[in-house]
């Protein structure tokens, strides 16, 4: 048993990460692509600084895999009005991100599968509950 957290998160994400890769690689996908895809998924429509907010990377960042992403057919960019009157570029999925996007759900739906298995409801609430305490303690020290 690990008495160190850094060691436990690290060995547990190591472990998601590597079963994720896998998947998301036989998919034709780099890393980052699939987050930006499942989230996209569920917020289409966004800006980019909204997205790169829910995506907890930096808009240049993003800009790179948006890039990718058109390019493959993925996205597209459609010009919108936001507050102000300003305009800004709202990102939807194509036909073809979408399929994707649902693939990187079912993916993601099994990884969930897999992670909780011989997990009880309350474990899994508890887990959460105590990981969102924790980045809720290191995000306070940031600010």
């Amino acid at each position: 048993m690990q008495d160190k957290l850094f060691l436990a998160l690290m060995n547990t994400q190591g472990a998601h990460a590597e079963w994720a890769r896998k998947e998301f690689e036989a998919l034709g996908l780099t890393e980052g692509q699939p987050k930006i895809l499942y989230i996209l998924r569920v917020i289409e429509g966004c800006v980019q600084k909204e997205l790169a907010a829910a995506c907890k990377i930096r808009e240049s960042t993003l800009t790179v895999h948006l890039r990718k992403l058109e390019g493959l057919g993925y996205i597209e960019k459609r010009q919108v009005c936001v507050s102000g009157g300003k305009s800004a570029k709202a990102i939807y999925l194509k036909d073809s991100g979408r399929k994707m996007a649902d693939r990187i759900f079912e993916i993601v739906e099994g990884l969930e599968e897999k992670s909780f298995r011989r997990f009880s409801e309350a474990e899994k609430k508890k887990l959460f509950e105590l990981l969102c305490r924790i980045e809720e303690n290191l995000s306070d020290d940031r600010k």
